[in-house]
């Protein structure tokens, strides 16, 4: 391609059919971070449309975008230019990046973008065919397949609306794949094409289509052997997947090239013409559903877009309602159309596009072009030949009419695109699986995802099913049906048909069924092809193999969802493999990313990814992939760990399995931020090996997240983990298992308010600890001690009990730990009015803490002299040095510690006489307790209301929320 010339300035040309590049004549242009490479990539991908800021913010974020997004945007722009344009001026808008309809535009022509290029080609090759020229479509077709060089911005980690996007044009290379084979043999020239479309076939293993298409090439090429291979090869996975058979497109081309017969191609029918018989009005909309229910919120914005009156100015309005399989799409399309039917009087199109049926493959677009027609009255003797001539009779015919048009099941965006009437007063009603971004970027479509019904919906579609007495009689049986069906529409429905089918059926009976198949779908399966299961496989069966493979993984991962660390872990390769794996996971809604790297599966869909994992993947393998997944934990949350600064060390875990990629953390925010993602995945995780005879794993896993849940106020959380892994590890026998899970047990304890139950749980680890011979261990054991009785207000014996697991501490060379038995002992000394000595002791700690970088260790330290300065009356300096500890540990992430001290720098300002220091200190205190759901919140909120009616005294509160070491 020669590219973009302008003015004298070298041509730029740029490529977005694989990776995404740039050149400025022959010299590859440096696109720098990957922000610009994205927003370039989205501007390319827009083949010289004009993008939204609006756009560009949502597919750069999804629904994540921070308030700098605008900037971002702008300031990526900018540099774009820079790259494109070296030495422009600052805030010039350059020759080809330019601002366009409050968005950006890129000035490209088919010479220097390989996209617009590879249609201009598709689009010539599809002329020369429908005129029957196919010797000389080839060619065109070959130079159109050599401008990909892998998928549509390759390389790029982008979220769920970029993907789809991407994903689209992709999609583009194999409809194109489909119509080259047929021309191809047309020519004769099998040969000339066969290396592309090998390579767009192994992409797509299960488009019966193209796989038709291909063997019918092959045998016209003389490959009669290899043909017949690829019959055997997706008959068997089809059959050992599925449970299913070849397609009839697919045994048809099995039969044509066991005959001989794949060079023959059928001849074109029809003539061209457009005669048309008047006064039809067609309306083939399917009947509305009569028990349809819920949706309102769905319907008020559908209704918003669609109003009453419209012109013949504008363009068509596309309404495109996606959602995962069996959430009633088409449900909510059919009932809309019959909503809007009045508005629309010269009459309804309905077409089933098969773009996910398990019948067969496909609808091609000329065929359904050829229904809408027929619909149309045009005579079948009179039908145009080629599809422009089709597309051009069907907008005419629907030009100025106001026409509703409901496009079904369709694949992607280009299925639909020929379908689509000229006429700004026309309606069409779109539905799929995928989520349309295509249309939105070329047709202006208003998108619509579905979800699944809440349970007020869910309840209120049992009503109308079978009867509001019926439902009232049994409320507790229904909410297990609402349960067991996790809001699927297509769930409820078989269930309700049931309960109908068996009116004397007591709806206990059916929620019992429920329970008894749980973990299978038996009880959604009503022998026909509208069950639960069927309907997952029209996705399921798009898959490619590793894809396929990946899906069934994921049943075994634990929590409500997986990162995409984590998933390339359990698949054993690389984050970016998986990435396109999970691509194909999204675009058949088996799965959803619903926040960045973060992808979750319905509750039904897991439940059949994990019937199909046991009945196709072998024990050893699953087992493998579970071992995968528990090392990509463990591994990740150790080094999350040791960014927190734990005081507790525990041996590095062994080196991970080959195929485990533990996830880089690089400081003690970024810890908090993943341990917060993964949170519930962790305790699930835990919970899982405990139960599983995984005892080692369980506590490991249990221990990194120690610092965590106590940092974050989470002790409930603590105490349930840790109680699951005492348990297992004293069933499993494991003496040093139980001594660490009690001991971690016991800190929960404590800071549940559980000071007795803390030391019994102590006193037996200081025993079990003492018969393994770990005195070291034992020092940890004292200083938990040391920490309970100071909260008791023992002040004595606290010191004392920090002063043993000093000496043990010194023993073992731990300089963290001699720094927190200084600090525990010059807190207690402070409490007991021996200042002096507390100051000395406090700094001394801080020194030590400073040098083994815990800022933590840090921040209590001057807490301790925060404290001894406050009990002397000398508040500028309390409140000095609590401000200190306050921004340490804000800095650190501890929340739970910023509120405490926040709650005592306001009693400290109280007893200065500074009410409005206290207040404003107590609030803010009030605002982290409120988030973490602590309830210390009691005790903020108490103050706040006592000092209201000048009835707090700030010294009486003194310790009742205190941190002592």
């Amino acid at each position: 391609m020669a590219g973009v010339d302008r003015g004298g300035v070298p041509p730029v040309r740029f490529s977005v059919l694989g990776p995404v590049r740039a050149w400025r004549g022959d010299v590859e242009i440096d696109l720098g971070a990957p922000q610009q490479r994205l927003v370039l990539a989205f501007l390319l991908a827009a083949g010289g449309r004009p993008v939204a800021l609006g756009e560009l913010v949502d597919l750069l974020w999804d629904e994540s975008a921070p308030s700098s997004a605008v900037n971002v945007v702008h300031r990526s722009v900018g540099l774009l230019r820079r790259m494109l344009e070296p030495g422009l001026p600052p805030r010039a808008s350059g020759r080809w990046l330019l601002r366009k309809a409050g968005g950006y535009q890129l000035e490209v022509d088919e010479l220097s973008l390989d996209l617009l290029g590879f249609r201009a080609l598709a689009a010539e090759a599809g002329r020369l065919a429908a005129q029957g020229a196919h010797a000389a479509a080839v060619p065109r077709f070959a130079e159109a397949f050599a401008l990909w060089h892998g998928r549509c911005a390759d390389g790029l980690d982008v979220g769920a609306r970029a993907t789809v996007l991407f994903a689209g044009i992709d999609q583009e290379r194999l409809a194109l794949a489909r119509e080259a084979a047929e021309s191809a043999r047309h020519a004769g020239m099998a040969e000339d094409l066969l290396p592309a479309l090998r390579a767009v076939a192994d992409q797509a293993r299960l488009d019966e289509a193209l796989q038709a298409e291909v063997m019918l090439l092959l045998a016209a090429a003389g490959h009669q052997a290899e043909a017949l291979g690829i019959y055997q090869a997706v008959r068997a996975h089809l059959s050992g997947e599925l449970g299913i058979g070849p397609g009839p497109e697919l045994r048809a081309a099995q039969q044509r090239v066991l005959a001989q017969q794949a060079s023959s191609v059928p001849p074109a029918t029809g003539m061209r013409g457009n005669a048309v018989r008047a006064g039809l009005r067609p309306a083939q909309l399917p009947a509305d559903l009569p028990a349809f229910t819920g949706r309102r919120a769905v319907l008020a914005r559908l209704d918003a877009l669609l109003p009453a009156d419209r012109t013949s100015s504008g363009s068509t309005v596309i309404c495109a309602i996606d959602g995962m399989p069996g959430t009633g799409k088409t449900t909510l399309a059919v009932h809309l159309a019959h909503r809007m039917a009045g508005r629309y009087p010269d009459g309804q199109l309905y077409v089933n596009l098969r773009g996910f049926d398990l019948s067969g493959a496909a609808m091609d677009p000329a065929e359904a072009l050829r229904g809408l027609l027929t619909a149309l009255d045009v005579l079948p003797t009179r039908m145009p030949s080629t599809v422009d001539e089709q597309v051009g009779l069907y907008r005419s015919l629907t030009a100025g009419k106001r026409m509703l048009v409901v496009l079904d099941n369709a694949r992607d965006a280009n299925q639909v695109r020929p379908l689509l009437p000229g006429s700004a007063t026309c309606l069409v009603i779109v539905t799929s699986r995928d989520r349309l971004t295509g249309l939105v970027a070329t047709d202006g479509a208003h998108l619509v995802s579905l979800d699944v019904l809440s349970p007020e919906e869910a309840r209120e579609n049992l009503v109308r099913r079978i009867g509001a007495e019926r439902v009232d009689a049994e409320p507790h049986a229904v909410d297990e049906v609402i349960r067991f069906c996790a809001g699927l529409p297509l769930a409820l429905s078989l269930v309700a048909a049931r309960a109908a089918a068996h009116p004397d059926f007591p709806l206990a009976a059916i929620a019992d069924e429920l329970k008894d198949t749980e973990g299978s779908l038996d009880a959604f399966d009503d022998g026909s092809s509208g069950d639960v299961r069927t309907v997952f496989s029209w996705s399921y069966r798009m898959l490619g193999d590793q894809a396929a493979r990946l899906f069934r993984l994921l049943s075994l991962h634990l929590g409500p969802d997986i990162s995409l660390a984590a998933a390339a872990s359990l698949l054993g390769t690389g984050t970016r493999e998986v990435r396109a794996l999970l691509i194909e996971l999204i675009r058949g809604r088996l799965v959803t990313e619903h926040s960045p790297r973060r992808f979750a599966a319905h509750d039904l869909i897991g439940v059949y990814a994990a019937e199909l994992s046991r009945e196709l993947d072998r024990d050893a393998d699953r087992e493998a992939a579970l071992d995968r997944l528990f090392d990509h934990y463990l591994h990740t949350s150790h080094r999350a760990n040791l960014m927190l600064k734990p005081r507790l060390r525990f041996d590095q875990p062994p080196g991970p399995r080959p195929g485990v990629t533990p996830e880089t953390i690089e400081d003690d925010k970024h810890a908090s931020r993943w341990f917060a993602a993964e949170r519930q995945v962790l305790m699930a995780a835990v919970r899982h090996a405990a139960e599983n005879g995984r005892p080692v794993d369980a506590r490991e896993l249990a221990l990194s997240m120690q610092q965590y849940l106590q940092y974050q106020g989470l002790w409930h959380e603590w105490d349930a983990t840790m109680s699951v892994v005492a348990a297992a590890a004293e069933t499993d026998g494991d003496k040093k298992g139980l001594a660490f899970a009690l001991r971690s047990l016991a800190g929960a304890r404590h800071y549940l308010g559980r000071p007795d139950d803390a030391i019994v749980l102590l006193d037996r680890t200081w025993e079990l600890l003492g018969d393994l011979g770990l005195h070291y261990e034992q020092a940890h054991v004292l200083s938990g001690l040391g920490s309970i009785h100071g909260r008791q207000h023992h002040y004595a014996e606290s010191a004392a009990h920090h002063a043993r697991a000093f000496k043990l501490y010194s023993a073992a060379e731990d300089q963290q730990g001699q720094a927190n038995s200084l600090q525990g002992i010059a807190w207690a000394r402070s409490q007991l009015g021996a200042h002096t000595e507390a100051v000395a002791l406090a700094r001394k700690a801080m020194t030590l803490f400073r040098e083994v970088d815990d800022s933590n260790g840090e921040a209590n330290c001057w807490v301790v002299l925060a404290d001894s300065h406050r009990l002397r009356g000398q508040f500028d300096k309390a409140v000095a040095y609590r401000q200190r500890a306050i921004e340490l540990f804000r800095r650190a992430n501890i929340p739970v510690y910023e509120a405490e001290e926040l709650m005592e720098l306001g009693d400290t300002f109280l007893e200065a006489g500074d009410r409005v220091g206290a207040r404003t200190a107590w609030l803010r205190a009030l605002a982290i307790l409120e988030e973490l759901r602590l309830p210390a919140v009691r005790l903020v909120a108490d103050r706040l209301l006592r000092i209201e009616h000048d009835a707090y005294d700030g010294a009486e509160a003194r310790a009742d929320y205190r941190h002592s070491g």
